[in-house]
């Protein structure tokens, strides 16, 4: 029970931040000491500029309305009390934020305002809206303390942040999709990515670039075990019956 609530706490951060970004459906397999782990967090981030850069080359999404992501510091004893806190007092529904942008938007509104209230700064955040401005890239949202920019951009000045330094990363479409374990890119997980999903296993589908196949890797894992094998395909089929 201790451990399901330290748990709750951390991700709210990490949920409420960046979750109508993604992240936390790129991160479904993730737990407690995942998140505590820098390497598996970047493996999170990769894993959604990966998506970015698919769904974009495949026209399923676009830069129009991209979500840029600068976060605080995940680890920091008295943010995750505050996280605490805010989930208290906002009832946070954790299942909600998964399948409703609007939601989830209205709680990284509440979020920003109240962590600016605590006297909380993103410095980091910050120096990339100003970056943002230096390249007149066009802000429609910015929620600065929380570290989420909704910008309106092209490819190639959404893939230039996904090697900045203040991003953690890009998303294109500025939402959370249907599924993201989606491997022929067409916004749904269903029998026509199974054939690449064999493909996968069979090493006959591989990406040079590290985003584009981290992506890759996580969406062929379809029951979340963090290994992919012949057993994500059948649980697939099984759903589908």
């Amino acid at each position: 029970m201790l451990r399901k609530c330290i748990n709750k706490i951390i991700a709210v951060v990490t949920v409420v931040s960046v979750l109508c970004c993604g992240v936390f459906s790129a991160s479904a397999a993730f737990d407690i000491d995942d998140l505590q782990k820098d390497d598996r967090l970047d493996l999170g981030y990769r894993i959604i500029n990966g998506y970015s850069k698919l769904s974009e080359q495949n026209g399923l999404t676009n830069y129009n309305k991209t979500a840029v992501y600068s976060g605080l510091n995940l680890k920091n004893a008295y943010l995750m009390a505050l996280a605490g806190g805010f989930y208290l007092a906002n009832n946070v529904d954790f299942g909600r934020t998964i399948n409703d942008n609007d939601y989830a938007l209205s709680l990284i509104r509440k979020l920003d305002g109240f962590l600016k209230g605590m006297w909380v700064k993103n410095d980091r955040a910050q120096k990339l809206e100003q970056e943002l401005q230096s390249q007149n890239i066009p802000v429609i949202e910015a929620y600065d303390t929380v570290g989420l920019f909704l910008i309106s951009t092209g490819k190639k000045q959404a893939e230039q942040l996904m090697d900045d330094k203040l991003t953690d990363f890009v998303f294109a479409g500025g939402k959370v999709p249907p599924t993201m374990k989606d491997l022929n890119l067409d916004g749904k997980c269903n029998a026509g990515d199974i054939p690449l999903m064999q493909k996968y296993l069979n090493k006959e589908l591989k990406y040079s670039d590290r985003d584009k196949q981290s992506y890759l890797e996580f969406a062929a894992d379809f029951d979340g075990d963090k290994s992919p094998d012949i057993k994500d395909v059948t649980a697939l089929q099984k759903e589908l019956r």
